[in-house]
């Protein structure tokens, strides 16, 4: 009984997540820019996941959360699917040698996950659509968005970490009372 509920309260955190980051990035950030570039909510909740949970869950977070703004935004589907489904497996795989105390650790995770998915995205677009952009482009996109998504990593994965250990506490407790 007990490793069930885990399961289905960690399956309620990810969707409550997900819905909270999806609407922080539809009525909050998606008007904004900094440079051109927009911080990318998504980017860092599917860093955030691969590491919490690891490769599995991750990666699924990753793939569905994907497939959710290929549909929503894609106007060639595939391209968000693969990009954070490659993030998620990557970041989800490296997460056995990842030491969550290690803050420089996190820093490095995410300048990786950044230039992963931005340059996904530009191969994938590049062989989907014969379109050819300026690389230079694509480094000051990684530059600027690494910048960024190491702001808001880190905000965003102290708040999990609180959240998950008070939730957390609160199944042990209750566990002790039966």
């Amino acid at each position: 009984m007990n490793g069930v509920l885990k399961k289905i309260l960690t399956f309620l955190y990810l969707i409550l997540f997900f819905i909270l980051i999806y609407v922080l990035q539809i009525f909050v950030i998606d008007g904004r820019t900094l440079f051109g570039v927009k911080p990318n909510l998504i980017l860092i909740s599917v860093i955030v996941i691969s590491l919490w949970f690891g490769i599995y869950k991750g990666s699924i977070y990753a793939f569905l959360t994907g497939i959710l703004f290929d549909l929503l935004y894609g106007n060639n589907i595939g391209i968000f699917t693969i990009s954070y489904t490659l993030c998620g497996l990557l970041i989800g795989y490296i997460s056995n040698n990842y030491r969550k105390e290690n803050r420089m650790s996190l820093v490095y995770v995410t300048v990786f996950a950044t230039f992963l998915f931005e340059f996904s995205e530009y191969i994938i677009y590049l062989f989907m659509t014969f379109t050819y952009s300026s690389i230079f482009y694509l480094i000051k996109q990684i530059i600027i968005s690494s910048i960024l998504n190491i702001v808001i990593v880190f905000i965003m994965y102290d708040v999990i970490y609180k959240i998950v250990t008070y939730f957390e506490e609160k199944l042990t407790d209750k566990q002790r009372l039966f």
